[in-house]
């Protein structure tokens, strides 16, 4: 006679084994598995709500993988693509290129749990983790794939992490850091727990219900497909940090903030833009920032309340960073547009704009006379006072544009020598995480600092350009060829109206 699941899943959920041939410092030792002094029977309490075995792991995946290829098979058939607006297909390789390698990283994450996890239901459940995300990369390569007839910037989802290209620099730093280079406890806090638990929502569900609003019904199900599985392996950072805060909860307070800050830059990057920007204006459920206060904000200040963790000592500071940050980073990556694979939209049309300054307020004041400029100068035909010509200086933790962490007016001078080697930084708070474990970041090189180095030759921008691997065929450009610009040209020839005029009108 069979036995039911809940007769035996529990006993081989926590099948362990006593060393006999090496002792148990040897085979787990605590720089893979993190568990430091917290004592073996702590994570004998670890514990997770998803109990799911092998058998019912298969059967469910096998029918979301019929479900998503069904749908993708049929709207490929249908030239769904074709149809779509450039800006959302913008927003589409800029995803597959930034994530979709990170998604085959984490397939090593999760086999290190399988192996180094010190409790054995963590490493049971580190099994369907890797399994999860095996299936992610292969869905995001499977896509990019179909469409790579279509646009050759879908090549990108496999090549881009194999390229110097400097956003995709600045995305490895974080996961590699975060995925391959923490051990099991740390990278459950900061992948499972903060990253995937939080962030990834605003990626696969905020992101996919836009792109279904945009008629992109294939990306957005198979957004919606990857988080179907993110919901479950990410539940490996819970009862991580519960016995962590019995433990050692100092610890648990600094992981987590140095990365929900972190996490908070990259995604500013990500998916701010892309929601703000990219997306048609008539096709926009919410702002990024509502986004944030939805899925991150609320859902953060719960499992701090929850755990008896403290806010992160910058909380004003990354509120307010809300309001500007990523409003300056999508600035900075359409100013730098011949650095990227993927071509971004203004996306600053009079109708734009005036929705910008109703979702964030400050809007004009902080960004509106920089695209006036910017704007000025394409319809005047001065399209080189448009473009780089230079390489971005980057902040020596996030790997990202300096200026770009706070907005315009909260940059201040946030550097420090350490080992005789001056390190420069996008807030005090990006500072700030860097000097909690300085040795982990530093005499990392970022491209500006291979540049001085004279390891990008010619020293100028089109060395760079082909140091980044950036070619004509991809080379980032306004996704609508400046089309925008003309909302703004005079009507009655006696000069151009400032566009703060035309919003306060």
């Amino acid at each position: 006679m069979l036995l039911n699941r809940d007769d035996w899943y529990d006993t081989s959920r926590d099948l362990d084994w006593d060393m006999t041939y090496v002792d148990k410092g040897t085979a787990f030792p605590d720089g893979w598995t993190g568990s430091g002094d917290i004592p073996k029977e702590a994570w004998a309490k670890w514990d997770e709500p998803f109990r799911v075995s092998y058998r019912d792991y298969v059967r469910i995946q096998r029918e979301k993988e019929a479900g998503v290829k069904a749908v993708s098979n049929a709207l490929v058939r249908a030239g769904i693509y074709e149809k779509l607006d450039p800006a959302h297909v913008a927003a589409s390789h800029l995803h597959m290129g930034g994530t979709c390698m990170v998604e085959q990283m984490a397939v090593t994450m999760q086999s290190r749990f399988c192996r180094f996890a010190p409790s054995p239901a963590w490493r049971n459940l580190g099994v369907f983790g890797m399994l999860d995300e095996t299936r992610h990369a292969q869905l995001d390569l499977r896509f990019s794939h179909d469409l790579l007839k279509a646009d050759p910037r879908f090549d990108w989802a496999q090549k881009a992490f194999h390229t110097n290209e400097w956003g995709i620099l600045a995305v490895k730093n974080f996961f590699d850091d975060a995925m391959l280079n923490a051990d099991c406890v740390e990278a459950s806090l900061v992948t499972s727990l903060t990253v995937e638990h939080g962030f990834t929502n605003l990626q696969f569900v905020a992101l996919a219900a836009d792109a279904m609003a945009a008629g992109d019904i294939n990306w957005s199900n198979l957004l919606s497909s990857i988080q179907t599985d993110e919901a479950r392996h990410a539940q490996q950072g819970f009862p991580t940090l519960a016995i962590l805060m019995e433990h050692d909860p100092a610890r648990a307070q600094r992981s987590i903030d140095v990365a929900f800050w972190r996490a908070t830059r990259l995604f500013q990057t990500l998916t701010g833009p892309a929601m703000d920007y990219y997306t048609p204006l008539d096709q926009r459920r919410h702002s990024f920032k509502e986004f944030m206060l939805e899925w991150i904000v609320n859902h953060h200040e719960r499992i701090l309340d929850d755990y008896g963790l403290k806010k992160p000592w910058y909380w004003d500071q990354f509120m307010r960073a809300l309001e500007t940050g990523h409003h300056a980073m999508h600035l900075g990556t359409w100013y730098w547009r011949p650095t990227l694979f993927w071509k971004p939209n203004a996306g600053v049309s009079k109708d734009e704009r005036e929705w910008l300054n109703e979702k964030y307020p400050t809007w004009e004041q902080d960004f509106g006379f920089m695209w006036d400029e910017i704007i000025a100068n394409i319809n005047s035909g001065k399209m080189e006072l448009t473009l780089p010509e230079t390489l971005p200086a980057l902040c020596s933790l996030t790997q990202l544009p300096l200026g770009a962490g706070m907005g315009p007016h909260e940059c201040g001078e946030n550097s420090l020598m350490y080992k005789d080697r001056l390190y420069h930084f996008d807030s005090a708070i990006s500072k700030w995480c860097f000097e909690q474990d300085p040795e982990r970041y530093a005499g990392h090189q970022n491209i500006i600092d291979r540049f001085i180095a004279g390891e990008i030759q010619p020293p100028d921008l089109s060395g760079g350009l082909a140091y980044m691997s950036i070619t004509p065929d991809v080379m980032g450009d306004d996704v609508y060829d400046y089309e925008w610009a003309k909302d703004y040209l005079p009507s009655n020839g006696n000069g151009k109206h400032s566009v703060a005029e035309t919003v306060l009108q």
